[in-house]
């Protein structure tokens, strides 16, 4: 390919200019580098001078509470525990023993029996022995009945307020007036 003298020139000037571009391209790659280094550096000695004794004494008011507060933790876990062990275990021993119990004492008619005449035999003296109830005074009844009508009521009303069609609580805003530019 054969090129005219004009266009070799051309060429040679655009290699040119291409060399000195890429050359300034790393000459401000290098400074930015450096720049960064620097930033790097700068961000390096504030968190030294600033952050760090902040981080310090927040730990410092922090870690007595966490401490305190784990401290707290442990002491409840353990009354927890030995409120398991002394309270709810032997009651649960307890009633699976007398659900055995119950289960071995049904299984003998006779005693279901006896035990039935029993409870019958009770429930009619608890029944004799009960006083008469007399009418007596309303008054509760009265007082119960009018607070759930006016909590009926005061929540109709909240539903009622919130339901509502109100055209006066929303403003429309006003297009402002299209300006008119006397220049165009």
């Amino acid at each position: 390919m054969s090129l005219s003298r004009k266009r070799r020139k051309a060429l040679t000037r655009l290699k040119g200019t291409a060399e000195d571009l890429w050359v300034d391209q790393q000459a401000v790659l290098d400074r930015a580098n450096a720049i960064l280094r620097e930033a790097g550096k700068q961000a390096s000695f504030l968190a030294d001078e600033e952050v760090r004794p902040r981080v310090s004494a927040a730990v410092g008011t922090v870690a007595p509470a966490i401490s305190k507060n784990v401290a707290a933790v442990k002491v409840a876990g353990q009354t927890a525990r030995d409120r398991f062990t002394s309270d709810v275990i032997p009651a649960l021993a307890g009633t699976v023993g007398s659900a055995a119990a119950v289960m071995q004492l049904a299984r003998n008619p006779e005693f279901v029996q006896k035990a039935g005449k029993n409870v019958s035999k009770a429930a009619k003296s608890m029944q004799k022995a009960a006083p008469k109830k007399s009418g007596g005074s309303k008054v509760g009844l009265v007082v119960l009945v009018t607070f759930g009508v006016v909590t009926v009521a005061g929540l109709g009303y909240a539903l009622w307020q919130t339901f509502r069609a109100d055209d006066e609580l929303w403003i429309a805003d006003e297009d402002p007036a299209p300006e008119t530019n006397p220049e165009s």
